[in-house]
């Protein structure tokens, strides 16, 4: 919630063409890269303690790469610059974590907001094809919408890549724009990542 803050922030005073002090950004992004995940006392009691532990490990790790790629993407990364490789490291990193997650349990599904984030960042068509495979996994086994939304909007990111190459998209203002826009006059599109 910070980061989404801080992140809102910039945006507001970049528009009044005033400086936005990145300090408190900056020690976020020191904590977050020095952050590990310390194994539970009973995550060697049994194999399905160790497994647990594991993929507890795998999804937060997940979610600290995310945070880390929305980091570089909001704070670091200038609209028409080419993306750094740091960027496209985070976002595999996080497909890896995910999918090393065991698929019978939750967890994964857990790390849905930075398989997202992964997904607009990588040009890699299997690897885009895996994210789709597990949203619709997901889907086909819960019903929740946020599965189902997640293909599209997608979609719609990568379209606009196409279209005006992919270092000249933000996907953040997709997103804006896909929550800005009504579909019935009275209500607005909701995006939800869980």
């Amino acid at each position: 919630m910070k980061v989404a803050r801080l992140g809102s922030e910039r945006q507001k005073l970049i528009s009044a063409q005033k400086r936005f002090d990145d300090t408190v950004i900056s020690e976020i992004e020191q904590e977050l890269e020095e952050w590990n995940h310390v194994p539970a006392a009973t995550s060697l009691h049994d194999e399905e303690s160790m497994h647990q532990d594991r993929d507890v490990m795998h999804c937060s790790e997940a979610w600290r790469n995310g945070l880390l790629l929305y980091v570089y993407r909001v704070f670091r990364w200038e609209q028409g610059a080419s993306i750094p490789m740091r960027i496209l490291l985070r976002a595999r990193v996080i497909v890896d974590h995910v999918i090393a997650c065991r698929d019978e349990h939750m967890i994964a599904r857990q790390a849905l907001l930075p398989l997202f984030f992964a997904g607009c960042e990588l040009r890699d068509r299997s690897t885009r094809r895996k994210i789709l495979q597990l949203c619709a996994s997901w889907n086909e086994r819960t019903r929740y919408y946020m599965f189902s939304s997640t293909k599209p909007l997608l979609e719609k990111v990568w379209a606009e890549q196409e279209r005006r190459g992919f270092e000249n998209v933000w996907w953040g203002q997709i997103i804006d724009n896909e929550h800005l826009s009504t579909f019935d006059h009275l209500l607005q599109t909701r995006i939800c990542f869980g």
